[in-house]
């Protein structure tokens, strides 16, 4: 589609949104109220802030801002997708999206991306900036399937931490084929002009999908987060779902319902790596290693995995 077209969209986008969460109880949430002072001059804030939680139009420039941000970071369809596809509403999208962007920390992430504007290939920035829109949106989509009522700020404080630790951990975690191939990436992104840590966020950033269901598993299983990645990234290697995953990002989506089903195939895989960890974990001795505990599931189960090896 043309420029005008698209821009014509993006605004019946915004709209559709706006009257959509305005329909709903998040313009009053705590969480959204604090953006308001946003949307006025510094001076005013400064003489007028404690009114301006009483502005008679409080609950529309919530929406208006909260829309804006959603659409002009995710996109034209990101809302209408995820309703459509999860059978939520537009207002439990906008909440998931809201903690996916605070636990990622994709904020300073598309910051140190935008501030390469000028030294690097514009195609080459599309393609990092794409890398973290795409992490938000399957974060989005977790905590769309799992949090239920939980509040936005238990949900925020809790996961961003361990979130963080992951994200610091993964090139290190990793099996060592693993880590090779993403080493390759970051070299060849450097070479290209891209600073290193943004280099290495972005190689190391398909796998951060999975980091909501190791912080949670480490709770249930009382496991420290580090110990739980690096099942979870040594059973994607012994069990092909690593394989599986690749091969599932490469098939073709020319149509919604392509796509919709490629979904539905990553989403299984998702679960399966998290159900496999978990029954590793919970049958791993206490002061087994990762490596430990993987052996000792494979140990009474060596025929099935032979089978699986050569089906794979």
């Amino acid at each position: 589609m043309t420029s005008p077209e698209l821009a014509v969209l993006l605004a019946y986008a915004k709209r559709s949104l706006t009257e959509a969460l305005l329909e709903s109880d998040l313009p009053d949430w705590p969480t959204f109220e604090t953006d308001l002072p946003k949307y006025f001059p510094d001076p005013v804030v400064e003489r007028f802030g404690d009114l301006i939680p009483r502005h008679p139009l409080r609950r529309e420039l919530i929406a208006t801002m909260v829309s804006n941000e959603v659409i002009n970071s995710e996109g034209i369809t990101f809302v209408s997708r995820l309703t459509a596809e999860t059978g939520t509403e537009p207002a439990d999208v906008v909440r998931c999206y809201r903690i996916a962007r605070e636990v990622t920390g994709a904020e300073q992430r598309w910051d140190a991306i935008e501030s390469l504007v000028g030294t690097i290939k514009p195609e080459l920035q599309s393609e990092l900036m794409g890398g973290v829109d795409w992490l938000v949106e399957a974060i989005s989509r977790w905590y769309l399937a799992h949090t239920g009522a939980e509040p936005m700020v238990g949900a925020i404080e809790s996961a961003r931490t361990a979130f963080q630790e992951i994200s610091e951990a993964l090139p290190e975690i990793g099996p060592v084929q693993w880590r090779t191939e993403r080493k390759l990436v970051v070299d060849q992104l450097v070479t290209q002009g891209i600073p290193e840590p943004v280099a290495q966020r972005h190689a190391y950033q398909a796998e951060l999908a999975h980091a909501p269901d190791i912080i949670e598993l480490g709770h249930i299983t009382a496991r420290p987060i580090r110990y739980v990645a690096r099942v979870f990234f040594l059973l994607g290697q012994l069990f092909g779902v690593n394989w599986l995953e690749a091969r599932v990002d490469q098939l073709p989506a020319a149509s919604r319902w392509h796509r919709r089903a490629i979904q539905a195939v990553e989403e299984d895989l998702l679960s399966l790596r998290r159900e496999l960890a978990e029954r590793v974990l919970t049958e791993a001795a206490a002061d087994a290693t990762p490596q430990g505990a993987m052996e000792t599931y494979l140990a009474t189960r060596s025929k099935a995995h032979d089978r699986l090896t050569r089906f794979m």
